[in-house]
């Protein structure tokens, strides 16, 4: 079993609101869209962040040549658990045969997520 973990302070995200180029480099469509549906969106970046670099952080990988922010996609359960799609064969080239859970949390400055690999 391995861990990761990240915590950010929410207002660092202030500068990706209107900078579409950095968003398209870290966030999905997909990712990009549910942060949409939110008034308080600074909160869901960070927190979608946290939860990419806690799963690279578990695999041990790190953000790099060979994988990216874009390829961990963090995706939402219709309960608001999160889950992270494995179609991407960067990541399963990664994950091989192991699964893995995310956990993200927030509070009012602060978004932290968790990663376990197993």
């Amino acid at each position: 079993m391995q861990v990761g973990i990240d915590i950010e302070t929410i207002s660092r995200f202030n500068n990706f609101i209107d900078d579409f180029n950095k968003l398209n480099k870290i966030y999905t469509k997909n990712e990009q869209c549910y942060v949409n549906q939110f008034s308080d969106k600074l909160t869901h970046l960070a927190g979608l962040f946290c939860a990419k670099e806690a799963v690279v952080k578990a695999l041990k990988v790190g953000f790099g040549k060979f994988i990216s922010p874009i390829d961990v996609e963090i995706l939402h359960k219709e309960d608001g658990s999160v889950f992270v799609n494995r179609e991407n064969t960067k990541l399963l080239t990664i994950l091989k045969n192991r699964d893995l859970d995310v956990s993200i949390s927030h509070s009012q400055n602060i978004a932290t997520a968790i990663c376990i690999v197993f």
